[in-house]
């Protein structure tokens, strides 16, 4: 609440001085593990959080062999984020962590999703009677700064289109219970939110 006070003094400070046009200022996300999205304007939204439904199964035939090929997923219901970005714009987002003295890179990642009709999926390991367990999932790459007291600034690499999760562990706990993936989209060339 001192955050918002204080913003609006500064703003009342601006235009009083004549300061013009004034964009507002995304704050830092309430609770750990929280994701705003952030729009060129300076407005932003809040990342719609899942729990995650695990699914493990699978097998298949091979020359007449039945080869075990067990694939782990995870699945969000809906086809679809609520939260949409233009790939036109560049697209950011403010995570809010338990402390942003970490690398960002070992505690946040944004993957890819697979949109079904009533669900996004991704693989997140896989494993066979011929290979080794594995790790499927496609990243995004992104380039971060810290922000506010315990968030990061993240601004994506790339943005192809498509929806997509992001994980925020906490580098403090070893033994985490469950899992919340935030969710957006991307899509090709749209001024949709």
């Amino acid at each position: 609440m001192l955050k918002k006070f204080l913003f609006l003094l500064t703003v009342v400070a601006v235009v009083a001085a004549g300061g013009g046009n004034v964009t507002a200022q995304t704050l830092e996300p309430e609770f750990e593990g929280e994701v705003m999205g952030v729009y060129p304007d300076g407005s932003s939204k809040r990342l719609e959080k899942h729990t995650v439904q695990t699914r493990t199964g699978g097998s298949v035939l091979v020359a007449g062999f039945a080869v075990n090929k067990a694939k782990t997923k995870i699945l969000i219901e809906g086809a679809r984020a609520n939260v949409r970005f233009d790939n036109a714009r560049p697209i950011a987002l403010v995570v809010r962590v338990k402390d942003n003295a970490a690398d960002p890179m070992s505690i946040v990642r944004i993957f890819r999703m697979k949109p079904a009709k009533k669900r996004r999926t991704a693989v997140i390991a896989a494993a066979g009677t011929f290979h080794v367990t594995s790790n499927d999932m496609d990243y995004l790459s992104f380039s971060a700064r810290k922000y506010g007291e315990s968030s990061y600034y993240l601004t994506l690499d790339e943005s192809p289109v498509g929806e997509y999760g992001i994980t925020v562990s906490n580098p403090n706990n070893i033994d985490e219970k469950m899992v919340i993936v935030s969710t957006f989209g991307i899509d090709g060339n749209t001024t949709e939110k």
